[in-house]
């Protein structure tokens, strides 16, 4: 089964409920990622690691352009069985700090910590 709209829309309602996934990988293996969800994943750990966004100011912009980046993700993505389980086990916690990081509260370098280690954290699942 692959990604769908649907299924996007039924994690940002499931999102309230507050629920943490466990990422079922053993240590030291990695699962394979598709060329197309490689390169999404690049371009989101790109995006945490400009250091521009480390600016509290930069909120919207970043929380905006990350959304957009997981939402490519998902539309283009074509993954099937146990790494597609993974896969939105991983995008299930991002998108839980990606919510919070879009909160205007004081702890924004906590909430850019956050999403900036869910991000590069896909390398140390997938390869």
């Amino acid at each position: 089964m692959s990604c769908s709209n649907s299924q996007l829309e039924n994690k940002k309602a499931n999102d309230n409920e507050n629920t943490v996934a466990t990422l079922p990988v053993k240590s030291g293996t990695k699962l394979k990622a598709d060329e197309v969800t490689r390169k999404n994943a690049g371009a989101m750990v790109q995006l945490v690691n400009d250091t521009s966004y480390q600016n509290a100011g930069k909120r919207k912009e970043l929380s905006v352009s990350i959304q957009n980046k997981i939402d490519t993700l998902v539309k283009q993505c074509t993954m099937k069985g146990a790494e597609h389980d993974t896969l939105h086990a991983w995008l299930e916690q991002l998108l839980k700090d990606v919510k919070e990081l879009k909160e205007e509260r004081d702890e924004y370098i906590e909430n850019y910590a956050a999403v900036k280690k869910d991000v590069e954290s896909f390398y140390d699942i997938f390869e």
